[in-house]
């Protein structure tokens, strides 16, 4: 299992994954909808990915953040996680450093303990100590994978449950 960025050569698989979570109609938590939504087709969305790694010429409220895809053991994609590497008022509340999803079809796998925990990895490697991760209260799988990777819980705000995970010690 691996965390890789997206590549052109995703386009085909990430199309799959995407209209699977349109037919389920649940959101890819850990996709950064934000370049999905103005990207005018696969290239531009890896174009503007990139562009949001940094700080620079980042929209107002925007935070800069990497975007990943999940692998499982195949090499087939089965999720997103978005690692963001700044907070902002709205992130501190709802949706943390690290936001992920495992697709529909593969959820229950334990593939989302896997994924948080890579995820920890990447934000360690960019110089990040501690990272929050948020869950809605009535998603009991999100909070058993960020507590099995070290997550202290911190407060519950707006429904969103608040955990900080020590990057070090995970």
């Amino acid at each position: 299992m691996k965390l890789r960025r997206p590549r052109l050569e995703d386009q085909a698989a990430v199309l799959d994954m995407m209209a699977e979570y349109e037919e389920r109609q649940c959101y890819p938590n850990g996709l950064r909808s934000s370049a999905w939504n103005a990207s005018q087709d696969f290239a531009d969305w890896l174009r503007l990915l990139r562009e949001q790694e940094t700080a620079d010429n980042l929209p107002a409220g925007w935070v800069p953040s990497v975007q990943f895809l999940f692998f499982d053991e195949e090499d087939r994609p089965v999720g997103f996680l978005a690692l963001r590497l700044l907070l902002n008022e709205k992130l501190f509340i709802e949706g943390g450093h690290i936001g992920y999803s495992i697709r529909p079809s593969q959820r229950g796998r334990g593939y989302g303990q896997e994924q948080l925990h890579l995820g920890l990895i990447e934000a360690k490697k960019r110089g990040l100590d501690f990272v929050l991760v948020t869950c809605d209260e009535d998603n009991e799988a999100s909070r058993r994978t960020i507590l099995a990777n070290g997550g202290v819980y911190d407060n519950t705000i707006a429904g969103h449950e608040r955990f900080w995970i020590d990057v070090e010690a995970a």
